[in-house]
């Protein structure tokens, strides 16, 4: 549902910081398996069946999770960049130009600020389910997006075929460079660093491996293939990658 987010979309502070270390987040998995999350009504829409959650709000990036009835929704100019991971149905899409597409649930797909076209959600049976991450700052008016349309990001790179090595140990490859959001892939062979602190906030889903985080304050987190997390600006601590070969992981980063 491409209409959500600006019902919500307030900026905020970051919220997971105690006693001075700021801890990174998991998303939830029972909101990932479409439990708990509740109905909102739509003013445009009041007879759909519509579900939102907002479980993340950073000072630079917002993760929601959705869900609704089948549904069709005209849109007209998207005003944001957004990634989305479809979790349960599927998404037939048709563009200005009348190109057919579609998505289906285990794809991850971004949706580029401008598109216009019409978008029907189709519940699998009764709702679709899918995670959203936005911006909570708009790019300026001016800026164009390179993709018109919205698209698979590119699943030989996500399944860890054609990596690009940075060095001996660890390989990135940039999926989509957006007006807000950039999506990025990177894998690297098992060490531990120290992280002296986060400029930027990033959402992360482990692909492959197993990613160890100890904030400063000795707290560890572990996290693995499947598991969604974001990591705070600011985070400070130990990371530590492991891997059959490589801890790979899907990076969203705003821009």
């Amino acid at each position: 549902m491409r209409i959500f987010h600006f019902l919500f979309l307030l900026l905020g502070l970051n919220a997971y910081s105690q006693g001075g270390s700021i801890y990174p987040f998991q998303i939830n998995g029972e909101l990932l398996s479409g439990l708990n999350i509740p109905p909102l009504a739509l003013k445009a829409h009041p007879e759909r069946a519509y579900f939102q959650r907002r479980v993340y709000q950073g000072q630079e990036l917002s993760v929601y999770i959705l869900s609704s009835e089948t549904a069709l929704n005209e849109i007209t100019d998207f005003p944001i960049d957004e990634f989305v991971y479809y979790l349960n149905g599927r998404a037939n899409i048709e563009t200005e130009a009348g190109e057919q597409l579609q998505f289906f649930a285990g794809d991850y797909l971004f949706v580029p600020k401008g598109f216009s076209g019409n978008w029907t959600n189709y519940g699998g049976p009764k709702y679709h389910l899918e995670l959203s991450v936005i911006a909570n700052r708009r790019a300026d008016s001016t800026q164009v997006s390179t993709a018109k349309k919205p698209f698979l990001l590119d699943r030989p790179l996500l399944a860890g075929i054609g990596l690009t090595p940075v060095d001996s140990v660890q390989y990135r490859d940039l999926l989509y460079d957006g007006v807000e959001l950039a999506v990025w892939t990177e894998s690297e062979e098992a060490n531990t660093k120290e992280i002296e602190g986060y400029t930027r906030e990033e959402f992360l889903h482990v692909l492959n491996g197993k990613l160890t985080l100890t904030t400063e304050n000795g707290v560890t987190f572990e996290y693995v293939a499947g598991d969604f997390l974001i990591i705070p600006k600011g985070f400070r601590g130990t990371w530590k990658a492991e891997g059959q070969n490589l801890l790979r992981l899907l990076k969203v980063i705003p821009k």
